[in-house]
């Protein structure tokens, strides 16, 4: 596999298409912008540089108010069930049903806060900036636009355009294979 590396200059511009509660995310890559201001369409995908998915640092799960949340509930229950129970030989008494009554109503309370902080949670994915990623391409873009009939002006024109950015890339690619070389070479 051949890989090109890409100067601090060079910018990839995209969109996220997906993110999930463990971090992972679907980077799309729609353009590279050249450090002379072109910008060359591409299809890729971000991924670490061992082309794993993309994983960054979340944060507003709620995970230390839900835990809070279901062990209080747990011990209230508990504590409510079993404070002040008489000898379990014996019918159960007005106390006794009281007690499981209480105890019912803290279960419920705490079920209910542990699905409102579900709810409520507002999920953050964070990939720092100077994170190093690889950006793979999917395949060559396509234009969504028809072709529509062009003057032979327009035609040399957009044919130089492309053969500039062309240009671009291929010295772009040499200049890094050549440092990549370069850095390679024995100290």
């Amino acid at each position: 596999m051949e890989r090109l590396l890409f100067q601090q200059e060079h910018k990839a511009v995209g969109h996220i298409r997906a993110a999930n509660r463990s971090g992972y995310m679907d980077l799309q890559f729609d353009s590279l912008l050249m450090p002379d201001g072109a910008s060359v369409p591409l299809q890729a995908a971000a991924t670490d540089l061992d082309l794993r998915p993309l994983k960054g640092k979340v944060s507003g799960k709620n995970t230390g108010k839900n835990a809070l949340a279901r062990s209080l509930s747990g011990i209230g229950q508990a504590s409510a069930m079993f404070v002040g129970q008489g000898s379990l030989n014996q019918p159960p008494s007005e106390s006794d049903l009281m007690r499981e009554r209480v105890s019912n109503n803290i279960g419920e309370t705490g079920d209910e806060e542990v699905s409102r902080l579900a709810i409520n949670q507002q999920i953050v994915v964070t990939v720092s900036a100077g994170a190093s990623i690889s950006v793979v391409l999917e395949q060559t873009p396509k234009s969504n636009q028809p072709e529509a009939p062009t003057s032979a002006r327009n035609s040399a024109t957009s044919s130089s355009s492309s053969a500039d950015q062309l240009r671009q890339l291929r010295q772009l690619q040499q200049e890094l294979n050549q440092s990549a070389t370069n850095s390679q070479a024995p100290q």
